[in-house]
């Protein structure tokens, strides 16, 4: 007998949760977004045996006749506007004779040629008189209240009610459930803490912000984003549709189990005070491979580091365990947005996909070039409000950086540097004061405008004065210095050439790269303390 195979999509998830103005808010939608993926399909009479995929706003359903997946797709995506405020999309049903892989394939296409030519219309409220959201300023506001006792009362939209109301004060949705029971296990989320579960130290609101900012002195967070590479060739690789469940199922599992590895080092090795039993994680959205957490700045590095060496091995296992062949290897793009904690949480989302952007095309041209795929890291520093570092344009033969860095150590020498070797030498100038820090990061501020002799040769004299300062004040820090600028340049003098495939070649330096991420450059396996800068 024929079945029929619907694909269905929500559109622009970010842009649903990110309306909202509050951390808790997007956690929520991303609550109300699981719970409704879990049970939606079910309420609506699928069989579980029918799902293949109901995870992160994607769905793949069998169905036993087209009329019956045409109904189905009209009804879900209805009642997804209802609940959420947003939108669905539907693709054709496609039929399945023998081959499952053409049919999800067709499947794919009906599903990106729907969201190209969106079909109908949405009707919008209309009221005489009416109020805005105070939370997100886009809907229309259905009541005057308030999440939780004590707060003030505000106008809240149907979509920001709803996504408050998953997040009760103290207790877990099965969103951060099912992560914080990966960290702790499920017998320890009876003690666990975590980010916004509690009011402390005088303050006058529950801020997760602020909790996770207590690891760093001056009050920096980082949010950690992650995006799967090539995932769309290996679900076009899965030949049945238990392969494909089976696969969708455990990239989720591989996704918290890489967030939770170096969560529970963080906790091990450098646990706040006064909090032993504080998860120091909360991701926002974690749907498939799709990942944006809050982690702490000073390990944000070294973190992305693990989290991609974990998702790597995870997805070897999972791709035997499921008798996935002829796939691509497992990578994943990542990148740090490191800011105040007051920094808005959209803005750094913003530079965070930006600089994701960015690593993924280069990710993709050195697959090309070696048939062979690296994760690559990312970062970016926010200071004084700006969304971006407006680096380094390629306009000039030099520039201070040699971002993106690699996951892999065995890059091919014009690519770069692995992210690690920017965290060894953090820790061999760990006793650098200051004071030489400072005048090598002026130094670096001012590069040399080509590689060129003569704009070279001035900006290298000036390197000479100062390490002969540094050597006469310090035979010791001389060395450790010119040895990492020699790592991190491939000379005392030099700059790093970066020829990578379809770019012109230019000269770049991983030195300034670390002064930028100086206090977020810490090894997960190492307590703080040992990167204390020593009396001079």
């Amino acid at each position: 007998m024929t079945q029929y195979l619907l694909a269905a999509e929500a559109d622009k998830i970010q842009d649903l949760l990110f309306r909202s103005a509050h951390l808790r808010e997007v956690v929520g939608g991303s609550q109300l977004l699981t719970r409704f993926c879990r049970e939606v399909p079910n309420h609506l009479g699928i069989s579980p045996e029918d799902i293949i995929i109901s995870d992160g706003g994607s769905f793949r359903i069998l169905f036993h006749t087209e009329k019956d997946a045409f109904a189905f797709g009209d009804k879900l995506a209805e009642v997804y506007r209802r609940v959420t405020g947003g939108t669905l999309t539907v693709a054709e049903p496609v039929p399945i004779n023998s081959n499952f892989g053409a049919a999800s394939e067709r499947a794919k296409d009906n599903l990106r040629r729907a969201k190209r030519w969106h079909k109908g219309w949405q009707e919008q409220s209309h009221f005489p008189y009416m109020a805005f959201c105070a939370s997100c300023g886009i809907g229309i506001a259905v009541t005057y209240s308030t999440y939780h006792k004590g707060e003030e009362a505000q106008y809240l939209c149907e979509s920001c009610l709803n996504k408050g109301l998953e997040r009760p004060v103290g207790e877990l949705g099965e969103f951060l459930k099912d992560f914080f029971a990966e960290v702790v296990g499920k017998d320890g989320l009876k003690q666990a803490d975590w980010p916004g579960r509690q009011k402390r130290r005088g303050r006058d609101e529950i801020d997760p912000l602020e909790d996770v900012a207590d690891y760093d002195p001056r009050r920096y967070v980082a949010y950690l984003l992650a995006d799967g590479n090539d995932m769309g060739k290996v679900f076009g690789s899965c030949q049945t549709p238990e392969q494909m469940r089976a696969l969708s199922t455990g990239l989720s599992q591989v996704v918290r189990k890489a967030l939770a590895e170096p969560t529970q080092t963080i906790m091990q090795k450098n646990p706040l005070d006064d909090r032993p039993n504080f998860i120091p994680v909360l991701p926002l959205i974690l749907g498939g491979d799709d990942l944006f957490a809050l982690i702490p700045a000073p390990w944000s590095l070294d973190f992305a580091r693990q989290f991609s060496e974990t998702y790597e091995r995870e997805m070897h296992i999972l791709f035997d365990e499921i008798g996935l062949k002829d796939v691509p290897a497992p990578t994943v793009s990542t990148t740090v947005i490191i800011c105040k904690s007051r920094h808005p949480y959209r803005l750094a989302h913003a530079a965070g996909e930006a600089r994701l952007k960015e690593a993924k095309r280069i990710g993709k041209q050195l697959a090309l070039e070696e048939a062979q795929p690296f994760s690559t890291i990312n970062f970016e520093v926010v200071l004084g409000g700006r969304l971006v570092d407006e680096s380094l344009s390629g306009s000039k033969d030099i520039r201070p950086t040699l971002r993106p860095y690699w996951v892999n150590e065995s890059i091919p020498e014009e690519w770069g540097l692995s992210i690690k070797r920017l965290m060894e030498q953090r820790y061999t100038l760990r006793n650098i004061p200051n004071k030489r820090l400072g005048e090598l990061r002026d130094l670096f501020d001012n590069p040399p405008n080509s590689i060129r002799e003569d704009d070279l040769i001035p900006w290298q004299t000036h390197l000479q004065r100062l390490l002969a300062r540094i050597n006469s004040r310090s035979k010791t820090h001389h060395t450790a210095i010119s040895k990492a600028l020699c790592d991190l340049g491939r000379s005392h003098f030099g700059w790093y050439r970066i020829d990578r495939y379809q770019e012109n070649p230019w000269y770049g330096h991983a030195f300034p790269d670390l002064l930028q991420v100086w206090d977020y450059a810490f090894a997960l396996d190492k307590n703080r303390q040992e990167y204390e800068e020593e009396v001079e």
